[in-house]
């Protein structure tokens, strides 16, 4: 089954019709506009070696040198004529224009060839064009699923990624995105149109990166909200101190998960939050069968249960009385010591 693809209102997708066939030419002659300039000197310079040398008027003067940088041969003096200077500076005009015109057919082959180069430019004004959007920078194993999130949730957003690899697989999700380097967050989140963003999520695999980026969206849209992972426990405090709104300690969630799936069994994944949660975690937990969870009513669970997914069914607002099942998922909020009651309630029971 294929991946989800970003989606756009078909306003946005007509508007994108229009710009690609305007800025396709604009992506061609981006790539050859200087040999284009040395064609048109070289040009210009025969048309005047034959005002000068062969005192012609300034239009057939013209048409004698395209036609002898051509190779068209329309006008050709005497080559025993032609002063000295003359046949030196008509040499290095052909050879130049040779090298020119060579150069120009295969940037325009190479420019078709590669869809990339034709589609140039159209990402940066499909993010201009945004409000109200979500920039992601970093498209690691972190930013890929939370692109893939996104996509779900159909949001508008646009992504930043230092990697050609995933500046592909982005363009064929057709999800916005943004080849830069890193160094300058100024550059990369000017281009992401983050004065009218309404979130920037962090996803870089340095604390330090992740801080600069994130310092710099708040001083170019101060009412940008500001999401980041933080890898290290000595770059958290400067992170909460530095203003950033969300900041998801990558370590400690992990950590936590292994423990917790270390010590009991059923565990599925946990959330955990020090400022909100104070000590407390919500737990996904599985109900093995044969348990003394199995048949339990919620009333003897020690632990506030939040909701219970059965099979496709997400069950919410239940009552004391409300009976758990084998293979039933409750997702609840305990300290450590009531997950490790709930572990033991958990366990198998042989027969």
């Amino acid at each position: 089954m294929g991946r989800l693809k970003y989606k756009e209102s078909f306003e946005d997708r007509l508007a994108n019709f229009f710009i690609a066939i305007t800025s396709q030419p604009y992506s061609v002659l981006k790539h050859i506009w200087r040999q284009l300039i040395v064609l048109a000197s070289m040009v210009g310079l025969g048309q005047f070696m034959f005002m000068y040398y062969q005192h012609l008027d300034m239009l057939t003067a013209l048409l004698a040198s395209v036609s002898t940088i051509s190779t068209l041969g329309l006008y050709a003096p005497p080559i025993e004529s032609i002063p000295v200077m003359e046949k030196i500076m008509l040499i290095l005009v052909i050879i130049l224009s040779v090298g020119s015109a060579a150069s120009i057919v295969q940037g325009v082959v190479g420019s078709v060839v590669k869809k990339e180069l034709w589609t140039e430019g159209l990402d940066l004004k499909r993010i201009g064009r945004m409000e109200d959007h979500i920039i992601i920078v970093g498209y690691s194993n972190i930013g890929k699923y939370i692109t893939e999130r996104l996509i779900e949730m159909n949001e508008r957003f646009c992504v930043i990624t230092r990697s050609k690899e995933a500046l592909d697989e982005l363009r064929a999700l057709n999800v916005p995105s943004i080849l830069s380097d890193l160094k300058s967050p100024v550059t990369a989140l000017d281009e992401a149109n983050v004065q009218k963003a309404k979130s920037v999520v962090l996803a870089l695999e340095s604390d330090e990166q992740n801080m600069l980026f994130a310092l710099t969206a708040k001083h170019m849209n101060p009412r940008v909200k500001v999401i980041t992972v933080n890898h290290s426990e000595e770059s958290m405090q400067g992170m909460k101190e530095a203003g950033i709104d969300v900041i998801v300690p990558v370590f400690r969630v992990i950590g936590t998960v292994m423990a917790y799936s270390i010590s009991g069994e059923g565990l599925i994944g946990t959330i955990h939050s020090e400022e909100h949660f104070k000590g407390r975690h919500i737990f996904l937990i599985k109900v093995n069968k044969g348990s003394k969870l199995d048949g339990a009513e919620l009333s003897k669970i020690p632990s506030t249960v939040l909701l219970v997914i059965r099979g496709n069914d997400t069950l919410n607002f239940l009552q004391p009385n409300f009976k758990l099942q084998a293979d039933d998922i409750i997702m609840l909020m305990a300290s450590p010591s009531e997950i490790r009651n709930i572990y033991e309630l958990n366990v198998r029971i042989e027969t």
